[in-house]
Protein backbone atom coordinates (compact mmCIF):
# COMPACT_ATOMS: atom_id res chain seq x y z
CA UNK A 1 0.00 0.00 0.00
CA UNK A 2 1.88 3.04 -1.29
CA UNK A 3 -0.26 5.74 0.29
CA UNK A 4 -1.13 4.13 3.63
CA UNK A 5 -1.07 7.36 5.66
CA UNK A 6 -2.50 9.81 3.13
CA UNK A 7 -4.95 7.47 1.45
CA UNK A 8 -8.48 8.46 0.53
CA UNK A 9 -10.31 5.17 0.72
CA UNK A 10 -12.46 4.09 -2.21
CA UNK A 11 -16.03 3.63 -1.08
CA UNK A 12 -17.97 3.39 -4.33
CA UNK A 13 -18.03 0.69 -6.96
CA UNK A 14 -15.03 0.98 -9.20
CA UNK A 15 -13.24 -1.08 -11.80
CA UNK A 16 -11.27 -4.06 -10.49
CA UNK A 17 -8.44 -4.62 -12.92
CA UNK A 18 -7.72 -8.03 -14.39
CA UNK A 19 -4.32 -8.06 -12.67
CA UNK A 20 -5.91 -7.37 -9.27
CA UNK A 21 -8.51 -10.10 -9.80
CA UNK A 22 -5.82 -12.63 -10.66
CA UNK A 23 -3.76 -11.56 -7.66
CA UNK A 24 -6.75 -12.11 -5.33
CA UNK A 25 -7.56 -15.49 -6.90
CA UNK A 26 -3.96 -16.65 -6.53
CA UNK A 27 -3.82 -15.29 -3.00
CA UNK A 28 -6.86 -17.41 -2.08
CA UNK A 29 -5.73 -20.50 -4.00
CA UNK A 30 -8.56 -20.21 -6.56
CA UNK A 31 -10.85 -21.34 -3.74
CA UNK A 32 -14.14 -19.77 -2.70
CA UNK A 33 -13.55 -18.42 0.80
CA UNK A 34 -17.15 -19.14 1.81
CA UNK A 35 -17.80 -22.73 0.70
CA UNK A 36 -14.07 -23.60 0.55
CA UNK A 37 -14.42 -25.31 -2.83
CA UNK A 38 -11.81 -24.87 -5.58
CA UNK A 39 -13.04 -23.52 -8.91
CA UNK A 40 -11.74 -22.74 -12.36
CA UNK A 41 -10.90 -19.09 -12.83
CA UNK A 42 -13.89 -18.56 -15.12
CA UNK A 43 -16.26 -19.64 -12.35
CA UNK A 44 -14.88 -17.23 -9.74
CA UNK A 45 -15.63 -13.61 -8.95
CA UNK A 46 -14.59 -10.99 -6.41
CA UNK A 47 -16.88 -10.42 -3.45
CA UNK A 48 -16.84 -7.35 -1.24
CA UNK A 49 -16.92 -8.91 2.24
CA UNK A 50 -18.75 -5.90 3.61
CA UNK A 51 -21.19 -5.03 0.80
CA UNK A 52 -20.75 -1.66 -0.86
CA UNK A 53 -24.43 -1.03 -0.21
CA UNK A 54 -23.68 -1.29 3.51
CA UNK A 55 -20.70 1.06 3.48
CA UNK A 56 -18.04 -1.47 2.50
CA UNK A 57 -14.88 -0.23 0.85
CA UNK A 58 -13.74 -0.94 -2.68
CA UNK A 59 -10.31 -1.94 -1.38
CA UNK A 60 -8.16 -5.06 -1.56
CA UNK A 61 -8.60 -5.63 2.18
CA UNK A 62 -12.35 -5.98 1.51
CA UNK A 63 -11.91 -8.32 -1.49
CA UNK A 64 -12.29 -12.08 -1.27
CA UNK A 65 -12.42 -14.87 -3.84
CA UNK A 66 -15.96 -16.15 -4.19
CA UNK A 67 -17.78 -18.65 -6.41
CA UNK A 68 -20.75 -17.30 -8.30
CA UNK A 69 -23.38 -19.32 -6.34
CA UNK A 70 -22.08 -18.00 -3.00
CA UNK A 71 -21.86 -14.50 -4.40
CA UNK A 72 -25.50 -14.63 -5.47
CA UNK A 73 -26.66 -16.04 -2.13
CA UNK A 74 -24.73 -13.45 -0.17
CA UNK A 75 -25.85 -10.48 -2.27
CA UNK A 76 -26.26 -7.50 0.08
CA UNK A 77 -26.61 -9.55 3.27
CA UNK A 78 -24.52 -8.39 6.23
CA UNK A 79 -21.31 -10.40 6.32
CA UNK A 80 -21.91 -11.69 9.86
CA UNK A 81 -25.37 -12.98 8.95
CA UNK A 82 -24.20 -14.74 5.80
CA UNK A 83 -21.18 -16.27 7.55
CA UNK A 84 -23.44 -17.55 10.35
CA UNK A 85 -25.66 -19.27 7.78
CA UNK A 86 -22.57 -21.22 6.68
CA UNK A 87 -21.32 -21.84 10.24
CA UNK A 88 -18.22 -19.92 9.16
CA UNK A 89 -16.38 -17.98 11.90
CA UNK A 90 -15.52 -14.47 10.68
CA UNK A 91 -11.97 -14.86 11.91
CA UNK A 92 -11.52 -17.66 9.36
CA UNK A 93 -11.97 -15.20 6.50
CA UNK A 94 -8.63 -13.82 5.31
CA UNK A 95 -7.33 -10.26 5.50
CA UNK A 96 -4.88 -9.55 2.72
CA UNK A 97 -3.24 -6.40 1.47
CA UNK A 98 -2.69 -4.84 4.89
CA UNK A 99 0.97 -3.81 5.42
CA UNK A 100 1.01 -4.77 9.10
CA UNK A 101 -0.74 -8.14 8.84
CA UNK A 102 1.30 -9.06 5.76
CA UNK A 103 4.62 -8.16 7.40
CA UNK A 104 5.85 -11.54 8.63
CA UNK A 105 8.89 -9.90 10.27
CA UNK A 106 6.65 -8.28 12.88
CA UNK A 107 5.84 -10.08 16.15
CA UNK A 108 2.74 -12.21 15.79
CA UNK A 109 1.06 -10.33 18.67
CA UNK A 110 1.17 -7.09 16.68
CA UNK A 111 -0.19 -8.71 13.54
CA UNK A 112 -2.98 -10.35 15.56
CA UNK A 113 -3.83 -7.01 17.16
CA UNK A 114 -4.16 -5.43 13.72
CA UNK A 115 -6.28 -8.38 12.61
CA UNK A 116 -8.62 -7.80 15.58
CA UNK A 117 -9.36 -4.32 14.21
CA UNK A 118 -10.56 -5.85 10.95
CA UNK A 119 -12.58 -8.51 12.81
CA UNK A 120 -14.37 -5.80 14.82
CA UNK A 121 -15.10 -3.94 11.60
CA UNK A 122 -16.49 -7.07 9.95
CA UNK A 123 -18.71 -7.77 12.97
CA UNK A 124 -20.12 -4.26 12.79
CA UNK A 125 -18.52 -3.24 16.09
CA UNK A 126 -16.25 -0.67 14.42
CA UNK A 127 -17.30 1.50 11.51
CA UNK A 128 -14.64 2.17 8.90
CA UNK A 129 -16.37 3.87 6.02
CA UNK A 130 -15.96 6.80 3.67
CA UNK A 131 -12.82 8.42 2.31
CA UNK A 132 -11.26 8.63 5.79
CA UNK A 133 -11.59 4.88 6.47
CA UNK A 134 -7.85 4.19 6.28
CA UNK A 135 -7.11 6.99 8.74
CA UNK A 136 -9.79 5.64 11.09
CA UNK A 137 -8.19 2.21 10.87
CA UNK A 138 -4.76 3.58 11.76
CA UNK A 139 -6.24 5.53 14.67
CA UNK A 140 -8.04 2.46 16.03
CA UNK A 141 -4.82 0.46 15.70
CA UNK A 142 -2.83 3.07 17.63
CA UNK A 143 -5.37 3.16 20.45
CA UNK A 144 -5.36 -0.63 20.76
CA UNK A 145 -1.56 -0.80 20.60
CA UNK A 146 -1.03 1.67 23.46
CA UNK A 147 -3.00 -0.66 25.73
CA UNK A 148 -0.58 -3.54 25.16
CA UNK A 149 2.56 -4.18 27.20
CA UNK A 150 4.75 -3.55 24.16
CA UNK A 151 2.97 -0.29 23.40
CA UNK A 152 3.36 0.93 26.98
CA UNK A 153 7.03 -0.07 26.97
CA UNK A 154 7.67 1.94 23.80
CA UNK A 155 5.81 4.91 25.27
CA UNK A 156 8.07 4.78 28.34
CA UNK A 157 11.23 4.41 26.23
CA UNK A 158 10.38 7.10 23.67
CA UNK A 159 8.07 9.55 25.53
CA UNK A 160 9.05 12.52 23.34
CA UNK A 161 8.04 10.87 20.09
CA UNK A 162 4.56 11.72 18.76
CA UNK A 163 2.19 8.77 18.72
CA UNK A 164 2.03 8.52 14.92
CA UNK A 165 5.82 8.07 14.84
CA UNK A 166 6.07 5.81 17.90
CA UNK A 167 3.55 3.36 16.45
CA UNK A 168 5.93 2.80 13.54
CA UNK A 169 8.84 1.67 15.74
CA UNK A 170 8.11 -2.07 15.50
CA UNK A 171 8.01 -1.79 11.70
CA UNK A 172 11.13 0.39 11.64
CA UNK A 173 13.03 -2.16 13.73
CA UNK A 174 12.33 -4.84 11.12
CA UNK A 175 13.98 -2.66 8.46
CA UNK A 176 16.79 -0.63 10.06
CA UNK A 177 20.20 -2.28 10.38
CA UNK A 178 22.05 0.49 12.23
CA UNK A 179 21.48 3.68 14.23
CA UNK A 180 21.67 6.00 11.22
CA UNK A 181 18.94 4.10 9.43
CA UNK A 182 16.84 3.80 12.58
CA UNK A 183 16.78 7.53 13.31
CA UNK A 184 16.30 8.44 9.67
CA UNK A 185 13.18 6.26 9.54
CA UNK A 186 11.97 7.63 12.89
CA UNK A 187 12.15 11.16 11.51
CA UNK A 188 10.42 10.10 8.31
CA UNK A 189 7.65 8.63 10.47
CA UNK A 190 6.85 12.02 12.00
CA UNK A 191 5.24 13.33 8.80
CA UNK A 192 2.46 11.64 6.85
CA UNK A 193 4.16 12.79 3.65
CA UNK A 194 7.35 10.85 4.37
CA UNK A 195 5.83 8.11 6.54
CA UNK A 196 4.58 6.50 3.34
CA UNK A 197 8.22 5.85 2.40
CA UNK A 198 8.56 3.35 5.25
CA UNK A 199 7.61 0.30 3.27
CA UNK A 200 9.52 -2.88 3.98
CA UNK A 201 9.25 -4.09 0.40
CA UNK A 202 11.24 -1.05 -0.74
CA UNK A 203 13.67 -0.53 2.12
CA UNK A 204 14.41 -3.87 3.75
CA UNK A 205 17.81 -5.38 3.10
CA UNK A 206 20.23 -2.57 3.94
CA UNK A 207 21.37 0.56 2.15
CA UNK A 208 18.31 2.43 3.38
CA UNK A 209 19.86 5.89 3.18
CA UNK A 210 20.65 5.47 -0.52
CA UNK A 211 17.29 3.87 -1.24
CA UNK A 212 15.44 6.75 0.41
CA UNK A 213 17.56 9.25 -1.53
CA UNK A 214 16.73 7.43 -4.74
CA UNK A 215 13.03 7.56 -3.92
CA UNK A 216 12.98 11.28 -3.17
CA UNK A 217 15.33 12.32 -5.98
CA UNK A 218 13.43 10.49 -8.70
CA UNK A 219 10.07 11.35 -10.14
CA UNK A 220 8.42 8.25 -8.74
CA UNK A 221 4.77 7.53 -9.52
CA UNK A 222 4.33 5.94 -6.09
CA UNK A 223 5.31 9.23 -4.45
CA UNK A 224 2.91 11.15 -6.64
CA UNK A 225 0.10 8.76 -5.71
CA UNK A 226 0.98 8.63 -2.04
CA UNK A 227 1.33 12.37 -1.51
CA UNK A 228 -1.14 14.96 -2.77
CA UNK A 229 1.63 17.57 -2.72
CA UNK A 230 3.79 15.38 -4.98
CA UNK A 231 7.35 14.08 -4.78
CA UNK A 232 8.82 17.61 -4.59
CA UNK A 233 7.19 18.11 -1.20
CA UNK A 234 8.55 14.75 -0.04
CA UNK A 235 12.04 15.73 -1.24
CA UNK A 236 11.92 19.01 0.70
CA UNK A 237 10.74 17.20 3.83
CA UNK A 238 13.55 14.66 3.50
CA UNK A 239 16.24 17.30 3.07
CA UNK A 240 14.93 19.20 6.09
CA UNK A 241 15.32 16.23 8.41
CA UNK A 242 18.26 14.28 6.98
CA UNK A 243 21.24 16.21 8.36
CA UNK A 244 20.19 16.40 12.03
CA UNK A 245 19.17 12.74 11.83
CA UNK A 246 22.61 11.63 10.71
CA UNK A 247 24.31 13.67 13.45
CA UNK A 248 22.02 12.19 16.08
CA UNK A 249 22.51 8.64 14.83
CA UNK A 250 26.28 8.92 15.14
CA UNK A 251 25.90 9.46 18.88
CA UNK A 252 23.26 6.78 19.45
CA UNK A 253 23.82 3.20 20.49
CA UNK A 254 20.74 1.71 18.85
CA UNK A 255 20.98 -1.99 18.10
CA UNK A 256 18.16 -3.29 15.86
CA UNK A 257 16.35 -6.43 16.98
Amino acid sequence: MRDRFTRKSRHGRGHISRATRLEVYKRDGFTCQFCQRPYARADLTIDHLIPLARGGLDEVTNYVTCCRPCNQRKSHLPLEKFAASLNLPLQDLPVHGDPVIDNEALPIQIRQLRRMIFDKHRKGELRLAGKQAQKKLEKAYRRAFWETEEGQALEAEFPALPGQARIMLPEIKTIATNAREFWLLVELAKSARTRNLIRSEHLKGGGIEQRVRDLVNTRDESLEEANPAGSCAVREEYLRISWPVLRRAAEDGFAPT
